[in-house]
């Protein structure tokens, strides 16, 4: 699975675009993780590590869209609460069966490409606006 960086990925805010790249080489950390057939603790680790990153984002955004009277705050907000609860229940089923990593790990990149490009794209779209 190949997650480089890519132009439409930024939002043209600097600390989303900072955030976003931290939390694309935490993904990329765990595909190659998956890729290699490592232990299952060592997935774990990690994947554990991405939720409260991804958490830890959320937030963050979540505050600058409050901050600029984002119109698409509470419909963000639902989507990033259902991202996180899909990924917590990934977690508990990799914590259970490690096989899983490379279910999970698409699941990451996917959700990564279209977050950012779809959703994110928005808010970049309005703070653009508000310049």
């Amino acid at each position: 699975m190949d997650l480089q960086w890519k132009p439409e990925y930024n939002t043209g805010c600097e600390r989303i675009d900072h955030e976003h790249m931290v939390f694309m080489d935490l993904i990329r950390e765990f595909v190659d993780e998956a890729e290699g057939g490592r232990d299952s603790r060592a997935l774990r680790t990690i994947s554990q590590e991405i939720y409260k990153y991804a958490d830890f984002h959320f937030f963050s955004e979540e505050r600058m869209m409050a901050r600029i009277g984002y119109a698409g705050l509470a419909e963000h907000h639902a989507i990033h609460q259902a991202l996180m609860a899909e990924l917590r229940e990934y977690n508990d089923s990799l914590a259970m069966d490690s096989s899983l990593a490379i279910k999970v790990a698409e699941f990451l990149v996917c959700w990564f490409k279209t977050h950012t490009v779809t959703e994110d794209t928005k808010l970049a779209t309005s703070m653009s606006g508000r310049s």
